[in-house]
């Protein structure tokens, strides 16, 4: 198939990568950049925290899109970049391409889903953390499946990427996903806020506690709204924040997959923050509190966090203190 990654950056560039290594031919839609790096490095370097060391060159590398056509475009851009694609993106679904959104947290379609054609619009996860690294490698820090929403396309791609040893399923309802992702992604912003790796972070109870109060009012919002969370981790999301605020001494031996992660992994909110980028907080977090306070309910510990990433936005210096 002829596939496109629109607004490879890290994430893109790592499954354009995978995709590539099924044996289609895969374009990346990226910056200047991002393509000069790939030229220069010689092709795209997929590793991961389990030993996975591989190397591949995309059949193309776009900076400025023509008259090109593509079975299937998964659209990588942050959540605030979409409007600004959407005529890129509208004439490439009009030229026959299924659009996959892979953008994570809530409302991240409103500003584009009514100007572009309904049966072209679909959506997917990327549940791992990826990081850019020197020399176009990118680098897979945590465990995870894909996740697409089901169609002829990504049934295909299912078979092609669990053959190379990545695992994928597909929905037919992609909301109870996302809203079962967003209980993960809630963390995001709070590693950004704690500025060490995620395993670090894990292992610090008082940390864990607060990223376990987060998920108890997300999960009290989603109850309200009658969604039941897909699930992500070996126990069910209600569990989630029990697991994560027991003692050390037992998260520790119970929850060895959660830490089964590079020990240099960080949050892609955490490498907005250090780039001095705009970050997703309103799609994430902030989204929990709006949701809540559509239905009455209180969430003051997702509020402070996102308070505290638009006060690291602008440049200030915030303490985890500043939570508690």
């Amino acid at each position: 198939m002829q596939l496109a990654i629109y607004g490879a950056g890290s994430t893109g560039c790592y499954l354009g990568g995978l995709l590539q290594l099924c044996g289609h031919d895969v374009s990346l839609i990226c910056r200047q950049r991002i393509r000069d790096s790939i030229v220069e490095a010689g092709g795209i370097s997929l590793t991961d925290y389990t030993g996975q060391n591989e190397k591949v060159m995309p059949t193309g590398l776009i900076t400025q899109l023509a008259d090109e056509t593509f079975d299937a475009v998964f659209v990588t851009l942050k959540c605030h970049q979409l409007e600004a694609a959407v005529a890129d993106l509208k004439r490439l679904a009009e030229d026959g391409a299924q659009l996959f959104f892979m953008q994570n947290g809530l409302g991240s379609l409103d500003a584009v889903q009514d100007q572009l054609p309904n049966n072209a619009l679909w959506q997917g996860i990327t549940p791992f953390n990826i990081l850019s690294m020197d020399n176009a490698r990118f680098h897979r820090g945590t465990e995870g499946a894909f996740v697409l929403h089901r169609t002829s396309i990504t049934e295909q791609l299912a078979e092609q990427l669990g053959a190379i040893g990545f695992p994928c399923e597909l929905y037919r309802d992609m909301k109870p996903q996302i809203y079962g992702k967003l209980l993960l992604n809630l963390n995001n912003a709070l590693n950004a806020v704690a500025d060490q790796p995620i395993k670090t972070q894990l292992e610090n109870r008082k940390l864990r506690r607060l990223y376990a109060t987060a998920q108890r009012e997300w999960l009290q919002v989603a109850a309200a709204e009658g969604v039941e969370l897909g699930q992500f981790t070996a126990v069910k999301p209600a569990w989630m924040p029990v697991i994560l605020s027991l003692p050390n001494w037992l998260f520790l031996r119970l929850a060895k997959a959660m830490l089964d992660i590079d020990p240099h992994a960080r949050s892609s909110m955490w490498e907005d923050i250090s780039m001095g980028r705009k970050t997703e907080i309103e799609f994430l977090n902030e989204a929990v509190v709006k949701h809540g306070e559509k239905l009455g309910l209180d969430t003051p510990v997702n509020r402070k966090i996102s308070a505290l990433i638009h006060s690291l936005e602008r440049g200030d210096t915030v303490t985890l203190e500043q939570l508690y």
